[in-house]
């Protein structure tokens, strides 16, 4: 809903920061062009109904803005009333929305190394039901039968020592322990996963890691452990 949302707002907003700047000087260099708009505090915006106050990023009140019989909306205001991050690249005088740099990391790379059953699955191909949503993106860590030894499957990726932080979710039909580990297999994160839960979303530090590696024990028989939706940063 948020998205749809967004898309809609974002065709009318005009301004990053919440307010807006007119550079005196008709066609100035830059692309600026000065106009004669006016702020209009009488229009309210409803969000899924429900009156909202628009702010800056200090808290300070902004309005729309009417121009040629057209409502701008200030940008920053917009993103912040939303949750989605909002900013500006001087060099390149872009608007920046949404987390900007994020790598997925099924897209991006293939595991160079897995132990037992590991499947990838990317939106390329099917999409599967997963503690109950859907999703496209995915890294499956199959269960299966071991007589005596513990149940461990593995799957490594070399991300190339680019990345700060590493954001996923996880599932699994069974308890068992999660952990990523670093470069000579360092511990980044260790995470008991209680079975049949919902799936839940952890964001874990890779102090520039070149090998990544995601390893599951105790995944039995027909159960599988579920990576969702990683994403590098």
């Amino acid at each position: 809903m948020k998205k749809k949302t967004l898309a809609l707002i974002l065709t009318l907003c005009m301004a990053v920061t919440g307010t807006v700047c007119f550079a005196a000087g008709a066609a100035a260099a830059g692309g600026l062009q000065e106009i004669k708009a006016y702020l209009n505090s009488s229009i309210t915006l409803k969000l899924d109904g429900e009156p909202q106050v628009l702010t800056d990023a200090s808290g300070v009140r902004t309005y729309p803005i009417t121009y040629n019989n057209t409502t701008y909306l200030p940008i920053g205001s917009i993103g912040k009333l939303l949750g989605v991050d909002v900013g500006w690249d001087q060099a390149t005088k872009s608007v920046l929305v949404g987390k900007q740099g994020e790598v997925d990391l099924i897209d991006a790379y293939k595991p160079y190394n897995t132990r037992q059953a590991v499947h990838v699955q990317s939106s390329e191909r099917k999409t599967q039901d997963i503690s109950g949503s859907t999703y496209s993106h995915w890294i499956m860590m199959d269960g299966y039968f071991a007589a005596i030894e513990i149940a461990t499957s593995i799957a490594s990726y070399n991300v190339e020592g680019k990345y700060d932080n590493l954001t996923f979710r996880y599932y699994s039909d069974c308890d068992c322990s999660l952990q990523v580990l670093g470069d000579n297999d360092a511990v980044l994160a260790d995470i008991s996963v209680k079975g049949g839960q919902v799936a839940q979303s952890v964001t874990v530090p890779l102090f520039k890691t070149s090998q990544l590696t995601f390893k599951t024990e105790n995944v039995w028989g027909d159960a599988n452990a579920y990576i969702i939706d990683a994403k590098l940063s």
